[in-house]
């Protein structure tokens, strides 16, 4: 059934213990009533009872002992998919943190899963709601015809990933899936698909060498036409903490980090600018409110998919050509 309007809507939380989801539960609570929550963490007791809402051990579980009309879920890459599956099998609709799914395989699946029980799966890409972004959205079309993109991301985490982002078997990738995923989906919604990407992974430690978790990955997008380009570079052990996305034109360049946005001339000179006052928070209740209005729009669910899927097709193939180099380079060597 769909979500009556103007009913506060009943949600569970799933993973609420974690640094992510204890990042949304109090925006969460401010605009849904968290009817309870799924996570197996010693410290999940403490958080469920002061928040006042039943801890289940179980999606299984939850889904017997309370109603509730879509989930939050903030858990590792791995467990993603079949969360998912649960949930909008008896009708959930989902908000999730990103991926929207490990491979292009279990994306198609998730999306006609989606599509056949007429639910929602919408993924928490935040740049999408930031004013620096928005802005370059609406002045793209400014810069006259776009040649060349280039986006960088860093952390500057000064040891070796730790938590399940250091585990093959739950991150299921490296910097491309976890940091990259927002970069290919910003830029997804800027740009067509690009017709071929080439990669190079590199990594700071030898332990996630050979855990085959990347610490910096550099794509080069190509387009058919020859006309225009872009590369992207994200890593976790750089200088500074740093987000930049440059975009030059035939009349003109965009500059975009997260605090703001500058449209400049073809000689350099800044003809417009945003600047991003709201804090980090606003923007993700921005969101996450967005989300809730939006759960029986079909519309705009088909429209967000569709993106999420060339999203995910798009590093699916970089992963599975990184894996084919690696193949042939264990036969070269033996």
């Amino acid at each position: 059934m769909p979500v009556s309007e103007g009913k506060r809507l009943r949600v569970l939380v799933v993973g609420f213990a974690g640094h992510q989801g204890t990042e949304y539960l109090p925006v969460m609570r401010r605009l849904a009533d968290v009817v309870g929550g799924v996570d197996p963490a010693p410290e999940a007791d403490e958080i469920s009872h002061r928040h006042g809402f039943p801890r289940f051990a179980t999606v299984g579980e939850a889904l017997k002992r309370v109603s509730f009309d879509a989930a939050l879920v903030t858990v590792p890459h791995s467990l993603h998919f079949p969360l998912c599956r649960e949930l909008l099998s008896h009708g959930k609709h989902v908000l999730k943190e990103k991926p929207f799914a490990v491979t292009a395989r279990e994306a198609r699946r998730l999306a006609e899963l989606a599509r056949s029980v007429d639910r929602s799966v919408l993924v928490l890409v935040q740049r999408n709601f930031n004013p620096a972004f928005r802005f370059a959205h609406r002045n793209l079309r400014r810069i006259g015809a776009p040649y060349w993109f280039s986006y960088d991301y860093h952390m500057n985490l000064p040891k070796p990933t730790t938590g399940w982002r250091a585990s093959r078997e739950q991150a299921s990738g490296g910097v491309l899936l976890d940091m990259g995923y927002h970069l290919v989906d910003a830029l997804c919604g800027m740009f067509t698909a690009p017709a071929a990407v080439q990669a190079t992974f590199l990594h700071c430690y030898a332990e996630m060498r050979e855990r085959r978790l990347e610490d910096l990955v550099s794509l080069q997008w190509t387009y058919p036409n020859g006309t225009f380009a872009g590369s992207i570079r994200v890593s976790r052990h750089n200088h500074e903490k740093v987000e930049r996305l440059s975009v030059l034109g035939s009349e003109g360049s965009l500059a975009i980090t997260p605090t703001g946005a500058g449209l400049y001339s073809p000689g350099g000179r800044e003809t417009d600018r945003v600047v991003v006052e709201c804090p980090k928070d606003r923007i993700v209740e921005d969101m996450v409110a967005h989300y809730l209005r939006h759960l029986d729009d079909r519309r705009y669910r088909d429209a967000h998919i569709e993106r999420q899927l060339a999203t995910v097709r798009i590093i699916d193939d970089v992963y599975r050509e990184q894996r084919t180099e690696q193949e042939h380079a264990i036969d070269r060597a033996s």
